[in-house]
């Protein structure tokens, strides 16, 4: 029995069971943002088709009507299995990629804005698009953000995507224009314009975010290395 009255763990059996609920109690802290997206748009395949056609995907004339909440509901809500699992995929690889640099109440605060960014820019850019569902949109938008952020600690990997949504929006806005693999894959054509929306929004919140408050802590780490090493 320590001072405080708190019992220690005392046979290995115990000290691997803390052990374990540490670790169990750290992956949840770190990932429990992330893992309620995936399995949000992993539920919406659930969902009835009317449900989503008629009250939850974007569609221009009904948010001209009023229904605004379809541009955000719009972005959770997909066409189908593959569609959805495309972009789960997606998720985590970047949740994963940058789970050092970006807390979750940060990624939930890019991807919302991304959402906003995403639904607003199809709404009044891109006229063409009368019906719109998926988040592949703020994906790319928490991408760029978390590139921003995560360049100090992994230059190269924030180097490797940001060439390639460089890339990707060259190809896609002034080559090729939607990805007809993907296309075929998730059974309708790609909305390139999301994906551009949501990396011009990720690249805007994530200099904010990075200059208001990356830059800082990283002074501050610098310092206190500095005063440790003299």
């Amino acid at each position: 029995m320590s001072d405080n009255g708190s019992t220690q763990p005392t046979t290995p059996a115990q000290q691997s069971e803390a052990q374990a609920t540490a670790r169990a109690h750290d992956f949840f802290r770190q990932w429990w943002f992330s893992l309620l997206v995936m399995v949000l748009i992993s539920a919406t395949t659930l969902l009835p088709h009317d449900l989503i056609e008629y009250h939850l995907a974007l569609q221009r004339t009904a948010v001209a009507s009023g229904e605004w909440w379809r541009i955000f509901t719009s972005q959770y809500v997909h066409l189908g299995f593959n569609h959805t699992l495309l972009n789960v995929v997606g998720y985590l690889i970047i949740a994963a990629a940058f789970r050092e640099d970006v807390t979750p109440r940060e990624e939930c605060i890019a991807l919302l804005l991304s959402n906003v960014g995403v639904g607003l820019g199809i709404y009044f850019f891109s006229p063409e698009l009368e019906w719109y569902v998926g988040l592949s949109g703020a994906i790319y938008g928490l991408l760029a953000h978390n590139l921003i952020i995560g360049w100090r600690r992994s230059p190269l990997l924030s180097l490797l995507f940001g060439v390639y949504l460089a890339g990707k929006f060259v190809y896609e806005q002034f080559i090729s224009g939607p990805d007809t693999v993907t296309a075929a894959f998730i059974g309708a054509d790609v909305a390139v314009d999301s994906h551009l929306y949501g990396a011009i929004t990720g690249l805007i919140t994530g200099i904010a975010s990075y200059f208001l408050f990356h830059r800082s802590h990283v002074a501050l780490t610098a310092n206190t290395s500095a005063e440790r090493a003299d």
